[in-house]
Order: C-alpha cells, then structure tokens, then sequence
C-alpha cells in the first residue's frame, strides 16, 4: 500500500529541505518507510515547532512517553491559537497578575485605576457555550469588568456567578454611565415564515436575554445590551475559534476593546438604536 499524500494537507507549506526531499522521493513512487512517513506528518503539522514536529514523529512511531504525550497535546493547543493568544497563555502560565483566564464554568472580575496597567481578560473553548462580558466606567476613571463563560447546562451557575461578582463590587453597582453587557452564544440561521428571508440569530433567546437581565437587574438602568450569535462550525485555517479576548487600560490610555474569533468592538460607548 502506498504511503498517505501529505501534499493534500490544508497545514502551512513553508519551505523545508527535507520535507521536500521525502514529498520527492514519494512523487518519484517511491514508498516511503514508517519512520520517514511518520517524520513527514510531523513536518506538516509544525512546520514552524521542530520540538513538536519530533515529538509527533516519535509517538506516530509509538515512542513517547506519558510526559511527552501531555506535552504534544499541549504543542497541538498551540498550533490553534495566533501569536496574540499564545503569548497570553505565556503570561497566564508566568502568573502575571495583569492577564486573567476564564475557564468553562467560571466567572471572574478585574478593575483598573486611573492610574494602573492595562488588564487582560480572556477566555477561550466557546463552541456552544454562553459568554457573558460586563463593562462599567466610571466618574473617577476606574474601569470594571467580568467575565463568565458557561455552558448551556448550567446557566443557573452562570447567573449566580454573575449577581456574585458584580454584587461584590459596589464600584460596578454605582456606576450610572457606559455600562456594556456583551452576551455571546451559539446561533442558528432562521427563516422568517412571511418574508421568508433567513437571518443568523441566537439560537436560545430566552436563555440569552435571561443572562442580560440578571445583569441588568444588578446593575440597574442604562445598560447597553448587545447580543453577539456565533457560528459553531469549526474552519481548519482559522485561528482563535471559541476565543474572547478582553483588553482593559487605564482610563485616558485607550479604548477598553474586545475581539473574538469573529467580531470585535470598543465597550463603554452607547451605540444609536436602530
């Protein structure tokens, strides 16, 4: 049997002499032994890793240890996300205090001073899961903001964890201006049965304006509601899918912005109704 056609990968073609080697000899009908073939893979799948290209030859060769199998996947992880997003898991594993990962079924706050350092809150791994991203600014400069990512079934826990940290803060409770509630969740396209036009929409409303209102009722009037449906189908160039990355500076130092796999915007500006 002849070996797979590792031309018809969709990875990065970057130039590398010996994968151009073995893709000759196998243009030539040459078969390609194991090892080559299993050198190959790792190839295309980290063009740009050669740690992560070994580590991927040796266990297609059923060579890796138990540590070396935790690390490939962890070398995989990383071919999915940009530069952007794997410096940030850089900081997270660092401990910089300044970047807060928000994991599935958790929810966490951060604040800024007038006079402190930007403050970065992210979360990753959204395919069909609720986030849910609370903004405030303040009179004084001071910037608040939580994030809660959870999944459909335990949007009890989400609520709670929301009316939990904005109840915490009585910074986010006062607040009377450029107040943002940025829901995102999973959507489906609908056709509407009169005009029979379709539209992508959030696929359980309910749940969604469920999640605003409880933020709404902690926060009183003046929030600005944006619901954000994104599409569950996974593109094999994309990177950052299921990703929403919150960037907050100190007041006068920059816009507070947000951007996710698909969309991106600034918070704690009122946008004209429609």
């Amino acid at each position: 049997m002849d070996g797979p056609n590792f031309e018809k990968f969709s990875f990065s073609q970057k130039r590398n002499p010996r994968k151009d080697e073995l893709l000759a000899r196998q243009r030539e009908g040459q078969k390609l032994s194991r090892e080559d073939a299993a050198e190959l893979q790792g190839i295309f799948a980290f063009p740009d890793n050669p740690r992560g290209a070994d580590l991927l030859m040796r266990d297609v060769l059923g060579k890796t240890t138990e540590k070396e199998k935790t690390e490939l996947k962890k070398h995989f992880q990383r071919e999915q996300f940009s530069p952007e997003v794997n410096a940030l898991w850089d900081r997270v594993e660092a401990g910089d205090p300044n970047v807060v990962q928000v994991t599935m079924s958790q929810g966490k706050a951060i604040e800024v001073s007038v006079a402190g350092q930007e403050k970065i809150i992210w979360t990753y791994g959204l395919g069909g899961c609720y986030g849910c991203l609370v903004f405030t600014e303040h009179l004084d400069g001071t910037r608040n903001a939580v994030l809660t990512h959870y999944p459909p079934t335990e949007i009890s826990q989400d609520l709670a964890k929301l009316r939990e940290l904005i109840g915490k803060s009585h910074k986010m409770k006062e607040a009377s201006t450029k107040q943002t509630v940025l829901v995102m969740a999973a959507g489906e396209w609908v056709q509407d049965p009169i005009t029979k036009k379709s539209s992508f929409g959030v696929r359980d409303q309910q749940t969604a304006d469920l999640l605003a209102l409880a933020v709404q009722t902690e926060l009183g009037a003046g929030v600005d509601i944006k619901l954000e449906p994104y599409s569950e189908n996974q593109t094999d160039d994309m990177k950052d899918q299921g990703t929403l990355l919150v960037h907050i500076p100190a007041s006068g130092k920059g816009e507070a912005r947000y951007r996710s796999w698909f969309s991106g915007g600034t918070l704690g500006k009122q946008e004209p109704k429609k």
